[in-house]
Order: C-alpha cells, then structure tokens, then sequence
C-alpha cells in the first residue's frame, strides 16, 4: 500500500433510492480502479461466491480487483485492518444503510488525525428517488438529513416525474442544501469519474461551492426556507473580521451544547491579521478549521458561511456571530 492518503465517498440515500444500483454503476464504468467497499448495513453482504478468492473476518478479496467489507461495530477498527493488511487499493467507497446518518461516518474521516494520513474524504453522494422524495421528506426525518449532508446528489426515476414535480423537488433541494451539485437521471446513469474526484473538503473547492450568488448582500439570507421537520438552511455574507479566539470559542461551546440541530457548517471565514483565508467544515459537532489560499490584493476580504440544521433561529446566529468580530 502507498502511503498516499486514499480517496473515500460516502453513499448515502434512503431506502428503494437506488444505491447498489449506483454502485454496481460505478464499478462497471472505473474498471481500472480497485476498489474497497465498505457496507455499513447489518448482516451479510450478498456477494456472489464465485468472486470471491480470499477471506479474512469480514473482509472479501474479488477476482474482479475490489474488496468487499461488511462493518457491524468499530469503523476504526475495521480502516487500520485494512491499512495494515496486505491488502492494494485505491479508492474506498462506503456504503450506509438506507436510514443511516451519513455525517456520522464523515466525522471519522474528519477527526481522527490517524485515519485521516490514511484516508482523505472526498465527498458524499446522496440516491434520490424522485417520486417519492416530496412525500419521504415529509415523514422521515433522515432523508431530509441525508439530502442536507450531500455534496452531490443523484435523482433516480426523473423521466417518470412531471415536469412541475421535477421543479418542485429542484426548488427544496436548493433551499435545503445550497451548495450540493445534482443531476436528474434513470438507473443511476451518469458520467462517474468525476463523482469519484468530487474534492468537496478540499479548501479550492469550497469558495466555490457555498450556494452564493454574486449580487448578494451582507447578512443577506439566501432562499429563507424552512423545511419539514424544522430543517433549515442559514447564509451569511459578513464584511467585518473575526478575532480567532473569541470565534473558535463561540463554536466549540455553540456545538458542544447544540452539535446535534447542526448537520453541516460550512465557510470562508475573514480572520484579523491572517494573510490566509480560513475554511470551517463542521460534522457532526466537531468543528474542523484549515488553512484557505492567501487573500488576493484586490480581493474584497467578507466572511460567507452556510449552517445547515434543525431548528436554526437565524437572529440567534447572526448575534452570535456579530459577538466575535475583531476587536
């Protein structure tokens, strides 16, 4: 194994949505690749026995160049087997059940300092039924939770949906989660190289992917809406700067009592005296700050972030947030 950090995507989207239809897609068309899969479901994978030419605990070795997984208990666990056994590949795919909270799984690879010299998030794609979303969204909570944690979405059965459903479902997704890119399709069809290469946590390609148009204004909100559930979307555009300390305090203290209604925080944030941008991406209550590129001479210096979460009152955020401007 290269110690070159691997590429992980997580599959996310309810049940029926169509992922093992996606991935069977995504494997057919990277044949190149060797791919671990990970299913983070209970019980066995079915895997086709013939495929199979070595087991060790849950792993599977394939003829065809992927390694199947079925993970019940410690994912941590489970990556260091798979660093440190004699095993080759290149891109780790997981797989979660059809009600699971994706963030969960994201954390890991967020977090944790030693699977992260391993593994390297790239993003999560979400199934999504076109049919059925208008009404899931209204009943069960996670799917709405799994559209919101997205970084590229995928809608299925889109030439059985009219085209005033096909809006409808644009128009919340949007609200929902500003910064997810999507494409309407049947089976799962669609080019999947660059879903493989979405780079969604690498700091160039958030500036450029937080839902923002170019006309807006500071403290401007972006598409208010609230969604079933409670679950709401919050924008700002900010041209004051931040003292660090007093705004790495606000959050860790913010999601330390409140990280369960916050799903996803995401931003370029404008830090008194830093020559850098600095990127905040939050999963799961954990808040995780990184270096951005330099702020360009001609560039107007404003912090944008979006907060994704349940029950989100935005003048409650905005004064928070005003309350860590430098000085």
């Amino acid at each position: 194994m290269s110690f070159k950090a691997v590429p992980v995507t997580i599959l996310t989207g309810f049940l029926g949505a169509g992922k093992t239809t996606f991935l069977n897609h995504l494997i057919a068309e990277n044949p190149q690749k060797k791919f671990v899969i990970i299913e983070n479901e209970f019980g066995e994978i079915n895997i086709d026995s013939q495929l199979v030419i070595n087991t060790d605990e849950n792993i599977f070795e394939l003829s065809n160049g992927c390694i199947c997984c079925s993970v019940n208990g410690d994912l941590a666990a489970l990556l260091n087997k798979l660093v440190t056994g004699p095993y080759d590949y290149d891109h780790l795919i997981i797989e979660t059940t059809g009600i699971a909270d994706p963030s969960a799984v994201a954390a890991t690879f967020l977090t944790d300092y030693n699977i992260q010299t391993a593994f390297k998030l790239d993003g999560v794609i979400g199934i999504v039924d076109t049919i059925n979303i208008l009404d899931v969204l209204g009943i069960e909570e996670e799917a709405s939770k799994q559209i919101a944690f997205s970084d590229f979405l995928i809608f299925n059965k889109s030439s059985e949906a009219s085209a005033a459903i096909l809006a409808e479902v644009k128009a919340k997704v949007k609200a929902l989660n500003p910064f997810a890119d999507f494409v309407f399709t049947d089976y799962s069809k669609t080019p999947s190289t660059t879903l493989l290469q979405l780079h969604a946590y690498d700091k160039s390609k958030v500036r450029f992917n937080l839902g923002f148009k170019t006309d807006d204004k500071p403290l401007l909100q972006l598409k208010p809406e609230t969604h079933h559930h409670n679950i709401v979307s919050q924008s700002y555009i900010l041209k004051p700067s931040f003292d660090l300390l007093k705004l790495r305090h606000y959050f860790s203290v913010m999601l330390m009592i409140q990280g369960a209604y916050f799903y996803r925080i995401k931003g370029i944030l404008n830090i008194e005296g830093f020559k850098k941008q600095l990127i905040i991406q939050s999963v799961k209550g954990a808040p995780v700050f990184t270096e951005g590129d330099d702020w360009k001479n001609d560039e107007e210096r404003e912090t944008r972030i979006v907060f994704i979460g349940k029950n989100l009152k935005r003048e409650i955020l905005e004064k928070g947030l005003k309350q860590c401007f430098y000085p």
